[in-house]
């Protein structure tokens, strides 16, 4: 049926993956989708040859290839084989998952159990005995769920559809171990998604813990150029973008759908169903009444950090040999993630020339600060500490940086399309359902980090998924 003026099936307010893989499934199904992004926000950064793109977490840097073909089935779009093709055979074994960097160990986490027990035995001397019967013990748990019968679909992972393992806990300082494993063990889990936790299932942490053991399908992938991909076929679907400065207001009735205002009311859009695509807490307040509907949502997850990426251009002969292209390094494991004691790092590869001149490479970092007490103020205080801890890290950098961008991230944090965070839970919840549901309410649906915070990119794409499906199966 013809929609009204300014009226359309289903909103999505946001450019996040989750709503643009919602979006799309909904499109290929005829239903009429627009899809509004912030104007003037960037998703990424560009200057002198360089490219710069800014993440959450190690899996958006660290893509599972398994994952993006079902994505890519899933929507019609053509296969990503070329991208498995990419040496993926012969150097599987020798293949980097990510590097952890301590005040006393660098760990590789190889693909290839043998090569990260060499790792584990060089750094971990003392209690390598301990630590291989821990990892048997995972290895086990992991081989069950994998034998263990679920109806899941292959984009979810396999742990969070098994319940009996869901009511064990693992904390992290029950483990009689020295105080840098248990935070190598940690960092893992934090830097994998965007949830900040002393405790996570035993199937959590069989899986995600034994990376080592994946079938070398990770890859450096352009996450923009996979969203692009996924918009293109939005777009030819039949799907529209809007771009608009802001939201005033979002207006909830029962069965009379959902009412926006934006721009400082020069513009008011109704639809059906509304999917929020950005951050709960941004767009929570603009819901008035309808506020209170949501608000035990945002007391079962809040933003305990703020990310904030800092870019800089330098001389590739300034790369320390051994230093990966991916890696987190924690200088005191005594204090927490702020004032850049914790970073994440990402080099464009060597040889990269679409990220970085030749001879040259593009450096991401990401730096935390609390979310509650982030100002201006403190942001100065935090660039002394990411600057010492890189200098810690990069023997001889200063003097062969090209560039350092701090303006990308005091201009954009402030918007509402910025997802940069770190979660925390104070409640319990179910795993295997995530924090915060897909179907807030009869025409309120929601795909973001805070669906599965946990479980990183796969996350993002499994609300986007179970979003568009669920708007489907409820329309028929």
């Amino acid at each position: 049926m013809k929609q009204k003026a300014n009226e359309d099936e289903i909103i999505i307010l946001g450019s996040g993956l989750g709503g643009l893989i919602a979006g799309t499934l909904l499109s290929i199904k005829n239903r009429s989708v627009l899809l509004l992004i912030e104007k003037g926000f960037k998703p990424y950064f560009e200057k002198g040859g360089y490219r710069f793109i800014p993440f959450s977490n190690l899996s958006e840097k660290n893509l599972n290839f398994q994952l993006i073909q079902n994505v890519a089935k899933r929507l019609g779009l053509p296969p990503f084989s070329e991208i498995k093709g990419r040496g993926m055979d012969k150097e599987k074994k020798k293949r980097i998952s990510f590097q952890v960097i301590l005040p006393k160990s660098r760990i590789d986490l190889y693909q290839d159990w043998a090569l990260f027990e060499r790792e584990l035995r060089r750094e971990f001397p003392k209690e390598i005995f301990e630590i291989e019967k821990f990892y048997e013990e995972m290895s086990q748990i992991k081989n069950s769920l994998k034998s263990s019968k679920t109806d899941a679909p292959p984009y979810i992972p396999p742990p969070m559809r098994v319940r009996s393992f869901m009511k064990k806990r693992f904390y992290f300082e029950h483990l009689h171990f020295s105080r840098e494993f248990k935070k190598f063990l940690q960092l893992q889990l934090v830097s994998y998604g965007n949830f900040h936790s002393d405790w996570f299932p035993i199937s959590f942490l069989a899986f995600y813990l034994l990376n080592v053991e994946t079938d070398g399908s990770f890859k450096q992938i352009d996450l923009e150029i996979f969203k692009n991909l996924i918009l293109e076929k939005f777009l030819h679907s039949g799907g529209r973008v809007e771009e608009i400065e802001r939201v005033d207001g979002i207006e909830m009735g029962w069965r009379r759908g959902v009412n926006l205002s934006l721009d400082e009311g020069k513009k008011r859009l109704h639809s059906d169903i509304l999917i929020l695509n950005s951050p709960l807490h941004h767009l929570s307040p603009l819901l008035g009444k309808k506020r209170k509907k949501i608000s035990k949502f945002e007391r079962k997850i809040q933003p305990r950090y703020l990310q904030v990426p800092i870019f800089l251009g330098v001389q590739e002969k300034v790369i320390p040999v051994g230093m990966e292209d991916l890696s987190i390094s924690l200088l005191n494991i005594e204090k927490s993630f702020e004032k850049g004691n914790l970073l994440y790092i990402f080099l464009s590869p060597k040889g990269d020339e679409s990220m970085a001149p030749e001879g040259k490479r593009a450096v991401t970092i990401e730096g935390f600060m609390p979310f509650e007490k982030w100002d201006h103020g403190l942001f100065f205080e935090f660039k002394e500490g990411v600057l010492s801890h890189l200098k810690r890290l990069i023997p001889f950098l200063e003097d062969n940086i090209e560039f350092i961008d701090w303006g990308w991230a005091l201009e954009q944090v402030q918007r509402w399309s910025y997802t940069h965070y770190i979660y925390e839970s104070p409640d319990d919840f179910n795993w295997g359902d995530g924090v915060v549901p897909a179907r807030i309410s009869e025409n309120l649906y929601f795909t973001g980090k805070e669906n599965f915070p946990y479980l990183g990119l796969d996350g993002e794409v499994l609300s986007g998924l179970k979003t568009g499906e669920e708007i489907l199966k409820r329309s028929h």
